[in-house]
């Protein structure tokens, strides 16, 4: 799963983080939740951007702020920023890399950067914040390890951050790139998906999904300390994870977003600090969710377990991009418990070959204009899910979603059976 270049960090003005109200909200609170920290205190901002969160730690009593961004015309945008709130006394902007920074006048008591990227490490500024914390802020050796002590004496923000994975299901894409080429006005435009990028989906997709898409809960895959991770973690980072399956579903392809949390050294419990959430379930960011698609849709029974490797690789040419892998092991077959009977006895398998919910381009395409809030709404009173949002693969009742589902798994049954 190769990255995708998606190049916001190139925007000058930072208008899609400014408009990032999620975002700019969880860094506003946790500065304001913590000023003690800030009172008088000197702060080195690591890629500032147009300044705001360095005229937020100004107006909670920094003692002065270093300003550090190596785009020439967002730091004149600060600056005119800067000067219009009356801070211009309090900030420092330096138009450089911060790797090409040699000291400063004054020494570096917190560091404060909005680094995430998407997945968390895709284009982000990880490294130039782990070199800002190694170069300016006092630490033991890099050949030495971090003691707790020490640990407690460095304050960075945010201070933690954590990437999740869920599987999901895909509504639309799939089945708009599998169709609508291909029937395209009574035209046959099969040709032109070369030519679209992504039209595989083997690239990694930024894109928000709904809730109801999600089909098991999330995982933790990764998990970092900023005040303790070292550059050399940050080359390759693997996770496996086995996603125990409650309820038959179809997996289209795997979710990715981040958490971070902004601690100060006092605070008892990390999950009791500001927390910035790029999840499916809370308000939309700007990172919004990474896809990852299989290159089928995968139909897993319940009781079933589904084995995944991931792995995040950092590019040789680029450091601040990375290639997502995700390796989908071998299916382990559940064991099902009838309801009628205390026996536990080995189902029947219905392997199905993934054709996404796709084959009839029309009938499906009709169905979900008129259908477009049926997972959130209950059924009528003619159907046999009145009450519940979620509907079980398959389903027998007579919605046109599930009998669409009900013909495709039973077309591809009597091919794929299994014992």
């Amino acid at each position: 799963m190769n990255e995708t270049t998606l190049g916001q960090r190139d925007d000058p003005i930072h208008e899609v983080r400014l408009r990032d109200r999620p975002c700019v909200t969880a860094y506003h609170d946790a500065i304001m939740n913590n000023k003690h920290l800030f009172e008088n205190k000197v702060v080195l901002n690591v890629g500032s951007g147009t300044g705001v969160l360095s005229m937020f730690v100004a107006k909670v009593g920094a003692k002065l702020v270093y300003a550090v961004d190596s785009c020439t015309r967002t730091c004149d945008l600060a600056a005119e920023l800067i000067k219009c709130n009356h801070l211009q006394n309090k900030i420092q902007i330096i138009n450089k890399r911060i790797e090409d920074i040699d000291k400063f006048d004054e020494n570096i008591d917190i560091i404060i950067s909005e680094w995430m990227g998407f997945y968390l490490f895709h284009e982000s500024i990880l490294e130039s914040v782990i070199y800002a914390r190694d170069k300016f802020l006092s630490l033991p050796s890099p050949n030495n390890d971090i003691t707790p002590d020490q640990n407690e004496s460095i304050n960075i923000f945010p201070s933690h951050a954590y990437l999740y994975c869920a599987p999901f299901v895909d509504q639309n894409i799939r089945i708009e790139l599998n169709t609508m080429w291909k029937d395209y006005f009574n035209l046959n435009m099969s040709p032109i998906l070369s030519h679209i990028k992504n039209s595989r989906l083997d690239q990694c997709m930024i894109e928000t999904i709904e809730p109801s898409q999600l089909v098991h809960d999330a995982q933790l895959i990764q998990s970092i300390d900023l005040r303790t991770i070292r550059v050399n973690d940050l080359y390759t980072l693997r996770s496996f994870c086995e996603f125990h399956i409650k309820n038959t579903c179809i997996i289209s392809g795997f979710c990715f977003w981040f958490d971070c949390y902004f601690s100060s050294n006092n605070n008892s419990s990390i999950l009791r600090s500001t927390r910035l959430t790029t999840s499916p379930y809370s308000f939309r960011t700007h990172w919004k969710q990474t896809l990852a698609f299989l290159p089928e849709d995968i139909y897993p029974l319940k009781g079933d377990t589904v084995p995944v490797y991931i792995k995040l690789k950092q590019s040789t040419t680029n450091r601040r991009q990375y290639q997502l892998s995700v390796v989908l092991k071998r299916i382990k077959e559940g064991i099902c418990v009838d309801n009628d009977s205390s026996d536990s006895i080995t189902r029947r398998r219905q392997r199905r070959r993934s054709s996404t919910i796709s084959s009839d381009k029309r009938t499906y395409s009709q169905n979900k204009s008129n259908d477009t809030s049926s997972d959130s709404n209950t059924d009528d009173d003619d159907g046999n899910h009145n009450g519940s949002n979620e509907h079980p693969i398959p389903c027998l009742c007579d919605r046109d979603r599930c009998k669409l589902i009900k013909t495709i798994i039973e077309s591809h049954s009597e091919e794929n059976m299994i014992e």
